[in-house]
């Protein structure tokens, strides 16, 4: 503890304020107060610098803000917590939703007690001894922050409250989520002028793909079209809209219909539509067929009793509005798809897909952090299925025009499955992180002995990955422009199985993102266990469509509030 501001030793982005003898002369509950004017104009001014205010106090709520309110300062607060509670863990509450670190963050307080508390329950606080006049504070380096006088940062913290304050309230079922979207579905017979989409589903689709069957070879291909040409089979695309917008084709069934019964040859669905209801739909409107699934499958095809959220369109209904024009790009799980149809229409998309058979991942750090150049006639990457030199390079190229930036990259930390190749001859390796999945089955295959010789298994601690994940951002900061605006995702800890068991790796990806958010002005950290309810996750790793609504909407309300340029801070040098 400290009598003086020696203990602001950290850059501080939230200054936590006790009221009685601190922010004001006086105790509200003994008879009156009398306003610090210097104090109230502090909060503005620390406003004006980008840096919030919070209240801790032992105090009735409602005194306390009409009181704040008749000085015109109340609305500069963020997350005040002024009950009787110990403040200890108050403080702690406060540091939870507001998403930021003990280290970055400010208390004032009068009471030694209650500063010795709060210390010990938020390890890193800064903590300072306060009575009389406090606002030589504005002189310590570690307050100037930056010129943010259009409060943009005071309203990104205002949205973050009360969006808590509805998800605490339950404001958004996912049932109910899903009757106000107005979800309609196309089924689309022509398939000629479609093929190329046709195999891409079949081809690419893996949690929604029912039959797993491929269609890779020229052969394969012949016997599709012979299957489509023949009697009794019926086949379609699916195009599915809602009020947020178009999601294009996203699925495509064929199955002959016989006298003793149906075969379902082809059965996928983009996981662009996870959770809606889509699949479940489709099967109905084709008959429920009863077919061998051939798993795993992310959702069952009886899941529901009824379907009544979904309506069968055709092409000539207009049944969704335009999304704005902005650009993003979206690196990590195919479950982003489904929170950046909420955000825009025009995607650069790099999400998990299949090729050859083989599971593909982005969430990689060799994608981001390999030399572009020499890999481009590298055989092993082209013979090898995973992400490619073209993938890089349009990598790099939507990173620079994107306007907004989702990046997911929790699974680039976890697995022993990191290995290095070729790149000899140009004196060093290339880094490459290998799906379990694709690892099992390629090892397996005739390309074994190949595998064998031309990749080297690397042994990395959970430091060294968090290590290489850091670098991946950085290396992703480096290449947006000075106006977009970077948003990571957290891995969820508090919820599902996969929580649990590996809640000590999960814990320290975000503590990871958390601090590289803190050191640059266009990242901002989505934190899922403060954003989403326990209603929102499926499990672990994937939620609800309203789960999905609400991370996507906490990012359009960022960039409504803030704006992609006007009144954001320039990025920090390095």
């Amino acid at each position: 503890m400290s009598t003086t501001f020696e203990a602001v030793t950290s850059q501080v982005k939230l200054v936590i304020w006790d009221l009685d003898e601190t922010f004001w002369a006086g105790t509200l509950s003994e008879g009156g107060m009398t306003e610090i004017a210097a104090h109230t104009r502090m909060i503005k001014t620390l406003a004006d610098r980008g840096i919030m205010s919070s209240i801790c106090s032992k105090n009735d709520f409602e005194t306390a803000r009409a009181v704040l309110t008749k000085l015109g300062v109340w609305e500069y607060f963020v997350f005040p917590h002024i009950d009787w509670t110990p403040k200890g863990q108050a403080i702690a509450s406060i540091l939870e939703r507001a998403q930021l670190r003990a280290p970055n963050v400010l208390f004032l307080d009068d009471n030694q007690m209650n500063l010795e508390e709060a210390a010990f329950f938020n390890e890193g606080l800064m903590c300072v001894e306060a009575r009389g006049d406090l606002s030589g504070l504005l002189d310590r380096p570690q307050l100037k922050a930056k010129d943010d006088r259009g409060h943009s940062r005071l309203a990104q913290y205002k949205m973050l409250e009360t969006k808590q304050a509805e998800q605490a309230a339950g404001a958004l079922d996912n049932m109910e989520f899903l009757r106000q979207s107005q979800i309609r579905v196309e089924i689309i017979t022509e398939l000629e002028p479609h093929m190329d989409r046709v195999l891409e589903l079949i081809n690419r689709t893996n949690q929604l793909n029912f039959t797993k069957k491929r269609v890779e070879t020229a052969e394969a291909r012949s016997e599709l079209e012979a299957l489509l040409a023949t009697s009794g089979v019926h086949a379609g695309l699916v195009r599915v809209t809602d009020r947020y917008g178009d999601y294009g084709i996203v699925g495509f069934f064929a199955a002959r219909v016989k006298f003793n019964g149906t075969t379902v040859h082809h059965f996928c669905f983009s996981c662009r539509t996870l959770n809606m209801g889509v699949e479940q739909f489709v099967w109905r409107r084709i008959g429920a067929p009863d077919f061998p699934v051939k798993g795993p499958v992310a959702n069952p095809l009886d899941q529901h009793d009824e379907i009544d959220w979904i309506s069968e369109a055709s092409s000539s209904d207009q049944v969704f509005s335009e999304q704005d024009d902005r650009t993003l790009c979206l690196v990590g799980g195919c479950d982003l798809l489904q929170v950046s149809f909420y955000c825009g229409t025009n995607r650069h998309e790099f999400v998990n897909k299949e090729d050859r058979g083989y599971l593909v991942r982005y969430d990689d750090p060799g994608f981001f952090l390999n030399p572009r150049k020499p890999l481009k006639h590298d055989q092993t990457l082209k013979k090898f299925p995973s992400w490619s030199h073209e993938d890089m390079e349009a990598l790099d190229h939507a990173l620079a025009s994107s306007d907004v930036v989702l990046l997911s990259l929790y699974y680039a930390v976890p697995g022993d499955t990191f290995f290095t190749f070729g790149g000899k001859e140009w004196g060093g390796e290339y880094l490459i992180k290998v799906p379990p999945r694709t690892l099992k089955k390629f090892i397996k295959s005739d390309q074994a002995l190949w595998f064998a010789k031309s990749f080297y298994h690397r042994r990395y601690t959970l430091e060294e990955s968090l290590e290489l994940t850091r670098r991946s951002l950085e290396r992703a900061m480096s290449l947006v422009s000075p106006t977009a605006q970077v948003f990571l995702l957290t891995a969820a800890t508090k919820t599902g199985a996969q929580a649990e068991r590996t809640g000590e790796m999960r814990h320290a990806y975000n503590a990871m993102c958390r601090a590289f958010c803190d050191g640059e002005d266009q990242a901002h950290l989505v934190d899922l266990d403060v954003l989403l309810l326990e209603e929102d996750f499926q499990d672990s790793d994937h939620y609800t469509r309203a789960g999905y609504f609400k991370i996507a909407t906490c990012v359009n309300d960022f960039m409504t509030q803030a704006g992609p340029a006007a009144h954001l801070p320039e990025v920090a040098a390095e």
